[in-house]
């Protein structure tokens, strides 16, 4: 549909402005989940890498998703990136965790999703670098997933993914903040990237047999 994606960019920047601006405002650091937009971008075009059969390891179980640490927790940077401050385009870690939860519920790798208290497996990650280059952007994220019935890290990696606009400088000059989609769309590559390490992981989350190791596969 023409001229979408120019409007969803565009609401997805007014509504982090909002938002941001309510914390800032209010001295908030966090914000009501049911406050939080996730835009198409951020989300993986293929919610599920690979087969569409979920690993036996853990199609059995819950995993939460952890408060998202590093580069995207200050309430004061999202609101100039979202109001298109030169240099100052960021994603905001509430969205980032947010829409990490939401891929995870549509790729079927687990279970389905829990409060921090009863879920299995608790996902971590820590946003390393948000940085627009060129004409696209830059994402890097350490993940690590925690095993709370074992006790022990059962998983981690640092992935790191870009996008470039095909159109270059032309698309640079459309009527919607650009640097802010660019990190948008960097973003959602980096959690269909996730998505697909996990599924080759898989026998990582094996229960760890007597030497603490993992068990063979059911």
């Amino acid at each position: 549909m023409p001229g979408s994606a120019e409007e969803a960019g565009c609401r997805a920047a007014a509504i982090a402005t909002v938002v941001a601006t309510c914390l800032y405002c209010l001295g908030c650091a966090t914000a009501p989940d049911s406050m939080i937009y996730v835009p198409k971008d951020m989300l993986p075009e293929s919610r599920f890498a690979g087969s569409e059969r979920p690993p036996a390891a853990l199609s059995g179980e819950s995993i939460t998703v952890a408060p998202v640490t590093g580069v995207g927790a200050s309430n004061l940077r999202v609101l100039s990136g979202s109001m298109g401050v030169p240099g100052t385009a960021e994603i905001w870690g509430q969205t980032f965790r947010k829409a990490l939860s939401e891929a995870l519920a549509g790729s079927h790798l687990f279970g389905g999703a829990a409060s921090a208290e009863t879920a299995r497996y608790r996902l971590q990650a820590d946003i390393l670098q948000q940085e627009v280059a060129g004409y696209g952007a830059l994402f890097r994220v350490r993940y690590s997933i925690h095993d709370r019935k074992v006790d022990r890290e059962a998983w981690s990696q640092e992935i790191a993914t870009d996008y470039r606009y095909p159109g270059g400088p032309i698309t640079f000059a459309a009527p919607y903040n650009p640097q802010l989609r660019a990190l948008m769309k960097a973003s959602g590559q980096n959690i269909g990237a996730l998505l697909g390490c996990l599924e080759k992981a898989h026998d990582a989350f094996q229960d760890p047999g007597p030497q603490g190791v993992p068990g063979p596969p059911e």
